[in-house]
């Protein structure tokens, strides 16, 4: 949902409560409002959630101010200790997200006039939930929010930008040259900042679900929403792999500087050459993968085994030079650069064969 979309709801909110409170001559209507505008969440499933608890935290401060009221009457003192009151008593039981709206209610009714303090308090006290229950209806009936679409939107967008940056590393270790100084840092201000978006869209996704999803592991939209979840854990391990493999051509490049540029055996090419199909390999995977989630046609894959000539070559390679710490360090760093780029494909591969409707 757009925030224009949320601010225009949250007006209707409030007009329908207030309009309520002057029909029923429920006074004052602004606590009404009041309590619409805290209530109006982004999603359904976050308002179901916070007015429940925001009906515990407003009976408590209500009890807790009622009680204050009539015992030692409506006064700066009482309204102290019922604000010291509902702090305690809301964070014994966790209620803490509308923890402010209990204790604005519990000084609204003690500031009720003492001469008719009970019956004062008990109409304020029914326009807080006037306002709760405006927020939900028209959260629930005026255009529900969908995060469907604009998740799959943003996690391909992320996906675009660590992909591109993966493919960046491993190309720069095949060709032994490093990145540019500043490109790892300015990337992770990109990518941090597209998680963080990322993120914020999948638990409005997940809130707006509601309660009855969570019970049903096998339902269509919990069989997407793990699709979501595994995609967002897939792209944190392809970043991960991006800095390592970065990390790995810095070795390789000093390395090679210190044994004075030695000429690459044709072995050792077969064995990047290799890496490079694999990692045109992830690229198609992955590609197929973001058109399932943009919910476009795509294309199933099957492993080609290209990694069964792996074995070959390295034996080959190593029968030719069988010792010495610059050919042992170059098999350690090809080694974790194989895993690392086969590691991408196949998780992609595992991600592309998730049978899931994002219709």
């Amino acid at each position: 949902m757009l925030a224009g979309a949320r601010i225009i709801k949250t007006g209707i909110a409030v007009t329908i409560s207030m309009y309520i409170c002057l029909h029923f001559d429920i006074q004052p209507a602004i606590f009404a409002a009041a309590a619409a505008v805290l209530n109006m969440q982004p999603s359904l499933g976050m308002s179901l959630s916070n007015a429940k608890e925001q009906v515990l935290i407003h009976i408590i401060s209500i009890s807790i101010a009622i009680t204050l009221g009539v015992i030692i009457g409506s006064n700066p003192i009482s309204m102290g200790l019922s604000t010291i009151l509902v702090i305690l008593t809301c964070s014994r039981f966790k209620l803490r997200a509308g923890m402010a709206g209990g204790i604005m209610a519990s000084i609204f009714i003690l500031g009720s006039p003492p001469t008719e303090f009970l019956s004062h308090a008990l109409t304020r006290s029914l326009a807080i939930f006037i306002g709760i229950g405006a927020a939900l209806l028209v959260n629930a009936v005026i255009v529900p929010p969908r995060y469907s679409k604009p998740l799959r939107s943003k996690l391909c967008e992320l996906n675009n930008v660590i992909a591109a940056a993966f493919c960046d590393a491993a190309h720069g270790f095949l060709n032994a040259d490093n990145l540019p100084p500043d490109y790892l840092a300015n990337k992770k201000k990109e990518i941090d900042a597209l998680f963080k978006q990322s993120r914020h869209l999948y638990e409005l996704f997940r809130y707006n679900l509601g309660p009855a999803s969570e019970k049903e592991e096998d339902s269509a939209q919990e069989i997407e929403s793990k699709l979501y979840n595994d995609y967002l854990s897939y792209n944190k391990g392809l970043w991960q792999r991006t800095r390592d493999i970065h990390f790995l051509t810095e070795e390789r490049v000093q390395r090679r500087k210190k044994a004075g540029e030695m000429p690459i055996s044709p072995e050792f090419l077969e064995i990047l050459d290799l890496l490079d199909s694999g990692l045109l390999l992830f690229t198609s995977y992955n590609n197929e993968l973001q058109n399932k989630l943009s919910d476009k046609k795509f294309d199933k894959v099957n492993e080609p085994h290209i990694w069964r000539k792996l074995d070959d070559i390295l034996n080959r390679w190593h029968d030719r030079f069988p010792t010495g710490s610059y050919y042992l360090h170059a098999l350690i760093e090809v080694s974790l650069v194989t895993y690392k780029i086969r590691w991408a494909a196949k998780e992609s591969a595992s991600l592309l064969d998730t049978e899931v409707d994002l219709g």
